[in-house]
């Protein structure tokens, strides 16, 4: 086990959290899933896994949790039944345990291509039997953090945290804009290198490439793939937070710019969830104005993407060498797609994935053991039928919360839980669209279980006692709810 620099950073960070409460640890968590290149600890003896440095704050707000009685029975009221933190949680379970019997069941039942990484970090582009390997291990892990991470993240939602959640994650989607930029600025000043500091993971690193003339935008990320699926999540997040007016300066500028790099991020799974997001929204913006719900937002975005956008495209057709720039970029990223090697061995992944469902009797080859290049397909082949369908439980369980019209009942809840709550739900649904798209495995990561968290924590009923939640600290007036984080981090 080698501690990187970064590390020690994190592990400070990590003290602090836990001393100052839940509002500067769930803080630093949000910002710290940026990283997704970088690397707290080293781990050679696991196939030369690396521990982020979110994973490593994620145990310090648990254990700031586990410090407060309040914060930590809000957080296991969460998987109450029926409501998403349960599916959620047998969903979880139900993988970690496949992770540890179906690779030895199934042994050498069929041919996959594992999930597991080399001491280079480079996972093997040769079929081989199924097998258990190490991944196994570290994708059980990263679920249990999962759960972890949804459970903490709903719990503080549910008492009163939501808005400091929403205004969080602006403040995160504003620094993702940042390190893009970073990412662009260096790479024209020709010192790529200068943000290695924060690319120490032992990934393949791809923050130097080029696509039709683009710089492929990666940011804090290892690829462009990465950077889009996460850009999307938070234009998707602060896009509806500004739609549905949440009291935030930040949202509609983190909205326009998180949304100009997912444009200019040259990621194939960018572009494509990017499209069906975008339609969600329309659609949704719609439905507002049909209802006579909708406000000026509503009608300026609709006007934007209906109108002006299409216009802004035919006067581009009038510049020949812009016009043939974006066209060879189009064709590239969306059209010529599967033709290329990578485009390829995806499908060839998606197709032995596939296979392996099928060979394994539907019961899967085990979480962590099979890699595909879609969500759905790795689902299958890891976890087969029966995980699949408690995903698809949870997923239903949450957006079922999103369609009740009548907020839960309890003291500290108004319309505004709704909004942040359903620009969650969006959020979330944008990173299953990336998913689908791309996915490798079955983990969605920390930033679907913050947004899905979020979500079930503002629009469903707190598992709690009702007599729990009546307490004076969590009063109807606006003045308790700003002193509710003191009150929690004591």
């Amino acid at each position: 086990m080698t501690i990187e620099v970064i590390g020690y950073i994190v592990f400070l960070l990590g003290a602090f959290g836990i001393v100052l409460g839940a509002r500067f640890a769930i803080a630093v968590l949000c910002l710290s899933v940026l990283l997704g290149a970088a690397a707290a600890i080293q781990l050679p003896s696991l196939g030369g896994s690396s521990i982020q440095p979110s994973h490593l704050l994620l145990f310090s707000l648990i254990a700031c949790c586990m410090l407060r009685p309040r914060l930590i029975q809000a957080a296991l009221a969460s998987a109450a039944y029926p409501g998403p933190g349960f599916w959620f949680a047998a969903y979880i379970l139900f993988s970690v345990l496949s992770a540890f019997f179906l690779p030895r069941i199934f042994q050498g039942a069929t041919l996959v291509y594992s999930s597991a990484r080399g001491a280079s970090g480079v996972m093997s582009t040769i079929a081989s039997p199924l097998s258990p390997g190490s991944s196994n291990l570290t994708q059980a892990v990263y679920l249990l953090s999962d759960l972890a991470c949804f459970a903490v993240v709903c719990g503080l939602a549910q008492l009163g945290y939501a808005r400091f959640l929403a205004q969080t994650l602006v403040m995160t989607a504003v620094t993702c804009f940042a390190l893009a930029s970073l990412d662009v600025g260096t790479f024209m000043a020709g010192h790529p290198e200068w943000l290695d500091f924060i690319r120490n993971a032992n990934y393949t690193m791809h923050t130097a490439e080029t696509m039709s003339g683009f710089k492929r935008i990666v940011g804090s990320y290892p690829e462009a793939s990465a950077y889009g699926s996460a850009a999307l999540a938070y234009f998707t997040f602060t896009l509806m937070l500004w739609l549905e007016r949440f009291p935030s300066r930040l949202a509609g500028f983190a909205a326009l710019s998180i949304g100009m790099t997912v444009l200019l991020c040259t990621s194939t799974t960018a572009y494509i969830a990017g499209a069906l997001v975008l339609l969600v929204v329309i659609a949704f913006s719609l439905n507002q104005l049909v209802a006579g719900r909708t406000t000026t937002r509503h009608a300026a975005f609709l006007s934007v993407t209906l109108f002006v956008v299409p216009a802004a495209v035919i006067g581009l057709m009038l510049i020949p060498d812009a016009w043939n720039a974006v066209n060879d970029l189009a064709s590239l990223t969306l059209v010529d797609k599967l033709e290329s090697q990578s485009g390829e061995e995806r499908t060839a992944w998606n197709t032995l994935a596939l296979t392996a469902f099928v060979e394994t009797a539907t019961f899967g080859g085990g979480l962590g053991t099979v890699r595909a290049s879609s969500f759905p397909a790795a689902l299958l082949s890891n976890i087969g039928v029966a995980g699949t369908v408690l995903f698809l439980v949870f997923l239903h369980s949450l957006l079922n919360a999103a369609r009740s019209k009548k907020l839960p009942e309890r003291p500290g809840r108004t319309i505004e839980d709704r909004t942040i709550g359903l620009a969650a739900i969006f959020a979330s649904m944008a990173q299953i669209a990336s998913a689908t798209v791309s996915a490798s495995g079955a983990d969605l990561g920390l930033l679907f279980s913050i947004t899905a968290g979020l979500a079930a924590g503002c629009l469903t009923r707190p598992g709690a006692s009702p007599e729990w939640f009546a307490q004076p600290h969590l009063s109807r007036t606006s003045a308790s709810l700003t002193t509710l984080p003191v009150l929690v981090s004591r």
